[in-house]
């Protein structure tokens, strides 16, 4: 199964480096596989520290901050409001926003593909907030955001074709944060 959330890693000068993020997970949470693009950052920082915070989130402008990067520019305002993290020695960077954090240890690495393969257990685990659920305003936050992070290999048509049929759904079930996330997107998708 994939579970989407974001995931945490560790610069090579300390700080945090926050990516979305979809590995395969068994069904008892305890072995997690890593799919990182070898020219991501966050390869480097798992093949460097072997260890990565992956969290599970229902803050669908939390995941649109992350799909655009927006929590890495250390001038972003969504850094220190939607970003802000704890560090825990020997785990990494737990967002506390997050619902859930699973802290992961890699185990082993594939490099045969450009998406690098890291096979991971969990070492860490800790419920930050009561995950409250995802209504289809979400739902459509979270496609919107997985596509704005394929929109340089897709056709213009379908990202606008997406775009319009997502908007309906927000316009009726979104409340402040997806409306902000919903805004976000847009202005990165639209051609």
């Amino acid at each position: 199964m994939v579970i989407e959330g974001i995931i945490t890693t560790e610069n090579s000068d300390g700080t945090m480096h926050v990516a979305p993020i979809g590995p395969h997970v068994d069904p008892d949470l305890t072995d997690w596989t890593l799919k990182p693009f070898q020219s991501s950052t966050t390869f480097e920082n798992l093949r460097s520290t072997s260890r990565g915070v992956f969290h599970i989130v229902d803050d669908s402008l939390l995941m649109a901050a992350a799909v655009l990067g927006l929590c890495n520019e250390p001038e972003s305002e969504y850094r220190s409001e939607l970003c802000d993290a704890t560090h825990l020695t020997n785990v990494g960077w737990i967002l506390n926003r997050s619902c859930r954090a699973v802290g992961l240890a890699v185990n082993a690495w594939d490099f045969t593909a450009p998406r690098a393969t890291a096979s991971c257990i969990a070492t860490h685990r800790e419920t930050r907030s009561e995950f409250w659920g995802w209504n289809r305003a979400r739902h459509s936050i979270l496609e919107l955001a997985i596509l704005a992070s394929r929109v340089h290999i897709l056709d213009k048509k379908i990202v606008v074709e997406e775009l319009e049929r997502h908007r309906i759904i927000v316009e009726k079930t979104a409340g402040p944060r997806e409306f902000a996330a919903w805004e976000l997107l847009k202005k990165h998708l639209s051609p």
